[in-house]
């Protein structure tokens, strides 16, 4: 019996309120790691390909349509459906990989403060209603990630064969168009603006 009393007393002891609260906070890893799995895609191949999309189809908007075969119309058109994609999920992607790292430091402040006795043993009520607030906050946080993650996600794995399937097609139009980088005013605006 003494045995089983002194084994139960440490902190990683899940019977234990701090042992709990450490529990929570691996918890919090476990749902962080499953959020960052649905980011399959990088950030900056989804903005280059949205730019090269909308490069493509503003050049290829002001081209005679006897130009391109009837196959290559229906590509077109099927390309710019893929384009509606990135071009509605851009920013939601933006803004969920953001979130998902300013979390990861969250929940490292957290582990830390857990690690450094600011919530103390959990025996305290006033700090271990601190950190079930902390805890709560981060969860519900990490929740709204997943469910923005899994969304992008199915809507790029979605549209992602017909972009590989079409992107090297829309690569032979431009060529053989013609089709030059964009040096229009807005391009030259927006060149003038980061300068």
């Amino acid at each position: 019996m003494l045995f089983i009393s002194a084994c139960s007393s440490g902190d990683g002891n899940s019977d234990t309120k701090l042992g709990q609260m450490n529990t929570m906070s691996d918890s919090l890893w476990s749902k962080h790691k499953a959020v960052t799995s649905k980011f399959r895609f990088k950030l900056d191949v989804i903005k280059d390909r949205q730019n090269y999309m909308k490069w493509f189809l503003k050049n290829l908007k002001f081209e005679d349509g006897s130009r391109l075969t009837d196959e290559e119309k229906s590509d077109a058109i099927r390309y710019e459906a893929v384009f509606r994609v990135y071009r509605e999920i851009s920013e939601g992607y933006t803004h969920t990989v953001l979130s998902a790292e300013e979390l990861f430091y969250e929940i490292k402040g957290l582990e830390k403060q857990l690690k450094n006795g600011v919530y103390g043993d959990g025996e305290d009520v006033k700090k271990l209603n601190i950190f079930k607030k902390e805890y709560a906050s981060l969860e519900k946080k990490l929740l709204d990630d997943a469910v923005n993650a899994a969304f992008i996600d199915k809507q790029l794995t979605g549209v992602e064969p017909g972009f590989q399937t079409l992107q090297p097609k829309m690569e032979v139009i431009a060529e053989r168009l013609k089709f030059t980088p964009d040096t229009s005013a807005e391009g030259q605006q927006e060149k003038g603006e980061r300068d």
